[in-house]
């Protein structure tokens, strides 16, 4: 049960996120590069066999939420996340990312349905996938929301549970996009820490709550209900405690 959200106007842009999932060890991890990949700091678990969430040395970022919930197919045997990871490992752009993504939802159908949301200095996008077909969303200035529900309508998969936590993320970005240029960065980072630790968006199975700040390429992130860090990339991807 994720809820995520991105927002961007006039040269700010956040992403938010809380990730809901059963209790297994779970963590954020700088991976270094390889072969010409792009570093990447990102959310990982012992329940999915690739990344989660993150962002990248290039400034892109991601975040996924799941939707159609009543796949028979273990998350471990699965390659929703395995897609994630070659995203941030490879790409640098939204526009570049949401093409290769539509590309393996097409021919990865039996992938978990789902929404992923990207994030770089010039735009955010939303792409939701079921059953090999995508539709996506790409926006210079403005806000994405989703939670657990196709909002375009390519399933009927609507809960009251879904629609409560996405009518109040909602309702929050709204507003916060409305006051956005007359809020400093960490006027904005400390309203969006607060909300995700608030119910409905806070459950009882919020393993971690971020949010990345694409343009000062920085991941806040808290595990469980533990203190607030910060991830930089910098020379050293030193994470400072906050």
């Amino acid at each position: 049960m994720c809820t995520i959200a991105s927002i961007t106007q006039n040269g700010k842009c956040f992403m938010l996120k809380n990730f809901d999932y059963r209790p297994v060890p779970t963590g954020w991890s700088l991976f270094e590069p390889f072969q010409g990949d792009i570093a990447h700091f990102a959310l990982v678990d012992h329940a999915q066999q690739g990344l989660n969430s993150g962002l990248n040395r290039s400034g892109l970022g991601l975040q996924i939420s799941r939707s159609k919930c009543d796949d028979p197919t273990p998350e471990r045997l699965e390659s929703r996340t395995i897609l994630n990871a070659e995203v941030l490992s490879r790409f640098e752009t939204v526009t570049e990312s949401v093409s290769h993504i539509e590309d393996y939802a097409a021919a990865n159908p039996s992938m978990f349905g789902g929404n992923v949301m990207l994030a770089d200095d010039n735009h955010i996008s939303i792409t939701e996938y079921f059953n090999g077909t995508s539709q996506s969303d790409i926006l210079e200035e403005g806000f994405l929301v989703r939670t657990n529900h196709s909002v375009f309508g390519l399933i009927d998969n609507q809960s009251e549970n879904s629609l409560t936590r996405f009518g109040e993320m909602t309702s929050f970005v709204e507003t916060l996009y409305q006051e956005l240029q007359d809020l400093s960065d960490e006027e904005i980072l400390r309203s969006c820490r607060e909300h995700l630790r608030t119910d409905p968006i806070l459950t009882q199975n919020t393993r971690s709550s971020f949010v990345i700040n694409i343009h000062r390429k920085t991941v806040h992130y808290m595990l469980g209900t533990g203190s607030w860090k910060v991830f930089e990339f910098t020379d050293e991807h030193v994470p400072a405690q906050i």
